[in-house]
This record gives C-alpha cells, structure tokens and sequence, in this order.
C-alpha cells in the first residue's frame, strides 16, 4: 500500500540525498556493526490508529480475528465492547481482553495478540526506484522487501550505494547499504525499523 509523501518527508530524503553524495562503492564498516546489533532485537511497538491486530482466543474461533485500530485508538472486540489499545503493546491489549472476557463469559481465556500491519508507522524508499514514498512498516521486513514494495530498481540505480538513515536515541546514523552484495548472499539483509529512510542514488549519464 503506498502512501503519500509529505513536505516534510521530502526534505528529509532531500538532506539524505545530499549528505550521501560523497560515498564511494566500497564495504561501509558500520553495516556489519547495525546488522549485528540491530536485527538481533525484537522491536516492541505501541499501537496507533490504522494498525492491524489478529488476537486468537484458544478454542474459540468465534472470538479470533483481525482487529483494525481506529482513528480514536480503540477497537471492537466481541463481549468485552470497545477497549483502548491507543499507545499499548499486544502484550497489554492480550490482557485487557483476559480481564474482559472473564467478566462473565470465559473462565480462564487463553489470549494471544499479534501485529499483522503497523500502518500507524512508515518507512520511507526514495531515489532510483519505480514507486518511491512512505510505506507500511512491517515487523522483520529487510531493505529487499522495502525495494520491492517500491516498485524494485530503477534501470540507472547503483544497488552497492544505497544509503539507509536511521534514528538512533538524539542521533541519525547514515549508512551503506551493499544491496546488490546481499541479493547475491554474500551479505546478511538488515532489518528495517519505523522511520527508517532508504535512498538509491542512480548512476551518471
């Protein structure tokens, strides 16, 4: 699903687009050192509005499905009526709806919540693309599936120069990306987190 682009967002690429202008195709020591640390963590995310859910109550079908989260942060679950999920992880939203149920329907509920879309968070894929924009963050999802929900390479994209921008605590990390080095897996991919800025700079006429 593409997104639109805001004013915001396009300086922000435009910056990127600048501040890589020097980088030379060559190993970027500090991709190894993100791949390492970063794609080991598990991001816990809280919910926003557009966020998808899927919560599966054990041996109730009837009450397992997928929940979108509406423009107030709340959704509509079956005995229980509208809970606030605004801002919570699925961890909270598992037992508020234990809390729920057990007010008169189940006895011992067993409740597992999982995220199928963080559409209230985004990643941005800019340059030698086909699509470029904002896009759905999706849990897991590596710099190759942000290409290819971009539309995949444009035809004068320089796949070993790819730069990623990522905020890290009060400061933003630039990085190499070796895309092409990675199709050929000679490279591990690198988890994307929200936010995170991706530019594929094209080669000179």
């Amino acid at each position: 699903m593409k997104r639109s682009v805001s004013p915001l967002s396009l300086l922000l690429v435009l910056a990127v687009s600048c501040s890589f202008s020097c980088f030379e195709e060559k190993p970027d020591p500090l991709y190894d050192e993100l791949v390492e640390k970063h794609n080991a963590q598990t991001v816990v995310e809280d919910l926003g509005p557009g966020d998808k859910i899927f919560i599966k109550v054990l041996h109730e079908p009837e009450l397992s499905g997928e929940f979108t989260v509406s423009l107030q942060g709340t959704i509509s679950y079956p005995h229980v009526g509208r809970v606030s999920v605004q801002n919570k992880t699925c961890l909270n939203v598992e037992d508020m709806i234990v809390d729920g149920l057990r007010e008169g329907y189940l006895a011992n509920p067993s409740v597992s919540c999982s995220i199928t879309e963080y559409n209230s968070k985004q990643i941005f894929v800019f340059g030698e693309v086909k699509n470029p924009g904002a896009f759905p963050y999706r849990a897991n999802a590596t710099i190759i599936d942000a290409v290819a929900l971009a539309g995949g390479f444009g035809q004068r994209a320089r796949r070993n120069l790819t730069r990623l921008s990522r905020k890290v605590g009060d400061e933003t990390l630039q990085v190499q990306v070796p895309v092409q080095s990675i199709i050929e897996g000679e490279k591990p991919p690198i988890k994307l987190l929200p936010g995170d800025v991706i530019y594929v700079p094209e080669s000179p006429l």
